[in-house]
């Protein structure tokens, strides 16, 4: 919303930290990125923003297991072939 210029100070007051460093991973999601080499080092190499988004719709469904899991072992399987997937950067728009 910045970077198209429609963010209010009604919508930063209750924002959280939306900066990189306000970012965590959840240590599960993070241990399974982790635990093949080459899916970790092609999500390394993949843009912040695509990160945070993938990682962040996985970790909302944290309390629903099945959703989580299928979730996870659908961005480690895309990770592994080097594949970015979804509307992550709002068709080019958000693109950093």
């Amino acid at each position: 919303m910045e970077r198209l210029g429609r963010m209010t100070d009604a919508g930063r007051a209750v924002l959280p930290d939306m900066s990189p460093k306000g970012f965590t991973i959840d240590a599960d999601i993070e241990k399974a990125l982790k635990a093949e080499s080459i899916v970790w080092e092609n999500f390394q190499k993949f843009p912040p923003l695509y990160q945070r988004v993938r990682i962040d719709t996985i970790q909302i469904k944290k309390k629903q297991p099945e959703l989580f899991q299928s979730r996870l072992q659908k961005l480690i399987d895309n990770t592994r072939e080097g594949i970015m997937y979804g509307e992550w950067n709002d068709n080019g728009r958000l693109t950093e």
